[in-house]
């Protein structure tokens, strides 16, 4: 009789252990009653009614205790004043019709998109150590301002974000498995715009679920998967205890070596000494038992070796440089790693590869090399060179012939002279073999400038002069013939001055045209006014002797 009694106990527990309370919630701002679609609230769902942008509005689920908040009325935006509207939605064929025939809703710009800290609905009253399913729906008659509207979930696991399509929805509902509350039994729901939609409804809201047990989850941090340990030392084991993401505090981890307990530890970190462990490869396994009784195990393996072989990460003593060495003893190539990444390798015949696999000299690298902290010393007389392929050599700077050669054909000498498509720069600071072009030139003329070519005491050449100069030199005077011009160069600076003094010249020619012009066109105009004068006294007399005759 007792072991039935037991046996029944043990079947009502499993039943209680295994049940799945539901609580389903949908909103609205006028109270369900009131709003013309049937007379009684809809069965099996709890309505929430209000605006949660002007009161913090919370209803409970009588047979399961479970409670829905809008947590604070900062944590609903809207642009228009109202986070709830009745008469806006569509009939759900998924939940009951009327659920998602109102609804509550977020509205606006930045302020109304997800933010991890403001979470619009609050559920409470689950069980810490449970997994939840939550499924929610919105619709908007006629309305796509709210595809999609992002949903996200979050409680003692992780965050958990799901995108649906709002507008004219009749049939589509999110779900989200696996939902664990945090340590105070609670679990957030945010109902968001994203940057290309404007308002985020939520009509409806099921959760489903229970106390189902969760087992605990126990990870070995220290010492890890095929560490090597040293002999003669005391390896302390540590481990965490993990149950729906939440760390356990009070679970038992029990320590096994080869299958054999060796301890246990009872709280954080669960650490736990191993005391002398002789060399040899073992088995470390540690076993999770939490304050239910409910357990699980995790292994790993590691390796004693003597401390004779055995290299410390932290530092060794009493080494022996011709018997202890890092390194290989066959033929193959030393590689060292970063990231799990090859950096560098040392090829069996010793030369150190940076970048490559395959070093042809001692030290190989094909990226960029830094040499920092280089003391000057003048006295030093070796530079450093490299052919095409990059394998560098020294030079004396006295087998340079006093020049430095770069690419491109340019040639700095032993006084900074720069020949440029030529390796004879003829003693000029600047010898440019070829074109050049120049936004800006200024230069700077030795001699002086011609502006004295205006002073009174200057003799102008005559015309008559100038043509005769031309027609001996074929040239102007100053300026420098072509077969010169064309063997040595022109002075741009003396030239400049040349041409600018012709200039002055030729405008003192004018200005003495010029007076010339004046003078006569002064002369002609006074003939003219005597020849007009002239012309006017014989008119004259031709009409008196006229009217003479006209009177005999």
């Amino acid at each position: 009789m007792k072991r039935i009694l037991w046996i029944f106990c043990l079947l009502v527990g499993a039943c209680r252990l295994y049940a799945q309370p539901s609580a389903a919630f949908y909103f609205t701002r006028a109270p369900f009653s009131t709003l013309g679609y049937q007379d009684t609230n809809i069965p099996g769902w709890n309505n929430v009614y209000g605006d949660p942008s002007q009161s913090v509005v919370t209803a409970t689920d009588a047979s399961t205790g479970i409670t829905i908040s809008s947590i604070s009325t900062s944590n609903w935006f809207s642009n228009n004043g109202a986070c709830s509207v009745d008469h806006a939605g569509t009939g759900s064929e998924t939940f009951p019709e009327f659920t998602t025939f109102d609804f509550w809703m977020q509205q606006g710009g930045v302020q109304a998109q997800y933010n991890a800290a403001v979470s619009q609905l609050e559920i409470s009253g689950l069980t810490p150590d449970s997994a939840y399913t939550i499924q929610l729906a919105g619709s908007f008659f006629g309305n796509t301002a709210g595809d999609p509207t992002l949903y996200t979930v979050a409680g003692g696991s992780a965050a958990s974000s799901q995108y649906l399509n709002v507008g004219n929805n009749y049939n589509n509902i999110l779900t989200f498995n696996g939902v664990m509350p945090d340590a105070n039994g609670k679990i957030r729901v945010y109902v968001n715009t994203t940057s290309t939609t404007s308002v985020a409804p939520i009509g409806a809201l099921r959760i489903t679920g229970g106390p189902v047990r969760i087992l605990p989850t126990v990870v070995i941090t220290s010492p890890v998967d095929m560490d090597v340990l040293a002999e003669e030392t005391n390896p302390v084991f540590k481990a965490t205890v993990t149950e729906g993401g939440q760390v356990i505090t009070n679970a038992t981890v029990e320590y096994y070596v080869n299958l054999v307990k060796i301890g246990q530890a009872l709280d954080t970190p669960y650490a736990f000494t191993w005391m002398n462990p002789n060399e040899g490869h073992y088995l470390i396994t540690a076993k999770a038992t939490d304050a239910q009784g409910l357990s699980s195990s995790t292994t790993i393996n590691v390796s004693v070796e003597s401390l004779t072989s055995f290299w410390s990460m932290t530092g060794n003593v009493h080494m022996n440089p011709d018997s202890n060495f890092v390194g290989n003893v066959d033929s193959v190539r030393l590689a060292f790693r970063t990231k799990n990444s090859e950096r560098m390798s040392i090829s069996p015949l010793g030369n150190v590869g940076i970048g490559t696999i395959t070093p042809t000299a001692q030290l190989h690298t094909t990226g960029t090399v830094r040499l920092a902290g280089l003391t000057g010393d003048s006295t030093q007389n070796r530079v450093v060179v490299s052919d095409t392929s990059g394998n560098l050599f020294y030079r004396n700077v006295s087998s340079l012939n006093s020049r430095w050669l770069y690419s491109n054909g340019t040639l700095y000498d032993s006084t900074d002279n720069i020949a440029i498509g030529t390796n004879n720069p003829q003693g000029y600071k600047l010898a440019v073999n070829g074109t050049a072009m120049f936004t800006k030139i200024k230069v700077k003329p030795v001699g002086s400038w011609p502006d004295y070519v205006f002073e009174k005491r200057y003799v102008l050449p005559s015309l008559q002069e100038l043509e005769q100069y031309i027609i001996a030199h074929k040239h102007l005077p100053g300026i420098l013939p072509a077969k010169d011009a064309q063997s040595e160069g022109i002075d741009v600076g003396d030239h400049a001055a040349a041409l600018l003094k012709k200039v002055e010249e030729l405008t003192l020619y004018l200005i003495e045209e010029n007076k010339g012009l004046t003078e006569q066109n002064r002369k002609l105009t006074e003939q003219q006014a005597r020849l007009d004068a002239q012309q006017k006294e014989i008119d004259a007399l031709k009409a008196l002797i006229l009217e003479k005759n006209k009177q005999h």
